[in-house]
């Protein structure tokens, strides 16, 4: 659970939530331990609700809680694990310390929890909880603002990040979070269309600080995780499953890990290894949007759409505007031949972003999917107003049967890396076994250097 901020001013929630995420990812990797990630944890920062009811939410058996009170460079921390079937403590205890031993303490807490849960480690779990991190107590306290305004998700957080994760950087060039949270930066603004950076660029300077980072602490799986992006995002996937895999073994619990090795998998073709891994990635962070959202995409990919519609139904209940899910949702539902209620959500999506073209391509899609040819050809005429996304468009012209110009759009598509598990959808069912199909998946996977 999310420590509670007990400082002077109560002003001080970047430290106590990065003690609260900085001891999850101490814990996440051991190997014999299930913990919830921190966006799941910090759904529940405040709540009223019993501890036994949040443990049945996420479907765990225990629960950590504590609080800290930071004055100047002296930190208090207390900490408690509870039976959450039972209400019993089974440990606790205080801490007073410098800011400079933090690390210490995240590390003693961690075993300690360990200890109380009477778990016999394997070798790799006897290592995994000794954090070198920085002792620059300065440095920290940059890093742990840097994550707190990071994790808000919008433009100007991702640029003071950025900001404080160099400024963390200047004070200890040695520090290999501060890069690899910088990387994580610069993917996730241009994942989310909130920078102004070329592509290129951004992944140039993603894949920099990530190769920086694991140079200065190769037992980082965050900077495993961005490096296998780069290569993922690069075309070259079968050093991006290393990277993935890599990240993996150091940190079993890496939610976001298990995620975007899922979208690469699917990519590849390796539908039920996708599936496995999204499913793993949502056991670990249940409310978070992203990996939610890319379960749904993974139940889609695999032909289930009962549980594509779940879990798309669930993203919007932890975020209702979020027209990405609304757009696929719909999609989802015209395939379940509900066309009435696929319509609906895509119009909402269009009502919401009416400059993505790609959802009024979504919408001609599902009119030619329920015989509505004349109007389907109509909204296609909208698509196709600059910028388009060539991949949508042609699985309009399948829906309509005309082959053709299906082909002709996807041949224009770069299948880019966000793109290129595309070609598992179930709308190109009707075309996969035509020999041009075959060619474009052959071209694709040679410039993945899949073969």
């Amino acid at each position: 659970m999310p420590f509670t901020d007990l400082s002077p001013g109560r002003d001080n929630d970047h430290f106590s939530d990065g003690l609260t995420e900085e001891i999850i990812a101490g814990l996440a990797a051991v190997p014999e331990l299930k913990i919830i990630s921190r966006t799941s944890a910090m759904h529940y920062k405040g709540t009223s609700k019993p501890l036994r009811q949040i443990a049945e939410e996420l479907d765990v058996a225990h629960v950590l809680e504590g609080s800290v009170r930071q004055d100047g460079n002296r930190v208090r921390i207390t900490a408690q694990l509870i039976d959450a079937r039972t209400d019993e403590h089974l440990w606790a205890k205080s801490y007073d310390d410098e800011l400079r031993d933090i690390f210490r303490v995240q590390e003693q807490i961690a075993r300690q929890v360990v200890q109380a849960l009477r778990l016999e480690l394997g070798e790799r779990g006897r290592t995994v909880l000794v954090r070198e991190g920085t002792r620059d107590p300065e440095a920290y306290q940059l890093y742990r603002r840097a994550r707190h305004l990071w994790n808000t998700r919008t433009r100007e957080g991702h640029e003071r990040a950025a900001a404080y994760y160099r400024q963390a950087i200047a004070r200890d060039s040695g520090y290999a979070d501060a890069y690899a949270g910088l990387a994580d930066t610069y993917f996730t603004a241009y994942q989310l269309n909130i920078t102004e950076l070329p592509a290129e660029e951004t992944f140039a300077r993603a894949r920099a600080a990530a190769e920086r980072a694991l140079a200065l602490d190769s037992n980082s799986a965050d900077a495993h995780t961005t490096y296998a992006i780069s290569f993922h995002w690069r075309n070259d996937w079968p050093a991006a499953e290393r990277s993935f895999r890599r990240a993996l073994q150091l940190n079993p619990g890496h939610a976001t890990a298990h995620s975007w090795y899922s979208l690469l998998l699917s990519g590849l073709g390796r539908d039920q290894d996708a599936l496995q891994e999204s499913r793993r990635a949502y056991e670990l962070d249940p409310f978070s949007v992203i990996i939610v959202s890319n379960y749904g995409w993974q139940c889609y990919l695999s032909r289930d759409m009962d549980c594509a519609i779940e879990q798309y139904q669930r993203t919007l209940e932890i975020a209702p505007s979020y027209g990405r899910v609304m757009q696929r949702l719909g999609v989802t539902l015209a395939h379940t031949q509900m066309f009435d209620s696929a319509q609906v959500m895509v119009q909402r999506a269009i009502d919401l972003t009416p400059e993505r073209t790609d959802f009024v391509a979504d919408l001609a899609y599902i009119q030619a999917l329920r015989g509505q040819r004349a109007p389907a050809l109509a909204t296609l005429r909208r698509a196709k107003a600059a910028p388009f996304e060539p991949f949508n468009i042609g699985r309009v012209y399948v829906a309509l049967g005309m082959t053709d110009s299906a082909f002709a759009w996807f041949d224009r598509a770069n299948w880019h890396w966000t793109h290129r598990a595309d070609r598992r959808d179930p709308s190109l069912d009707p075309i996969r076994r035509d020999p041009r199909f075959v060619a474009l998946s052959e071209r694709v996977d040679r410039q993945m250097k899949v073969r």
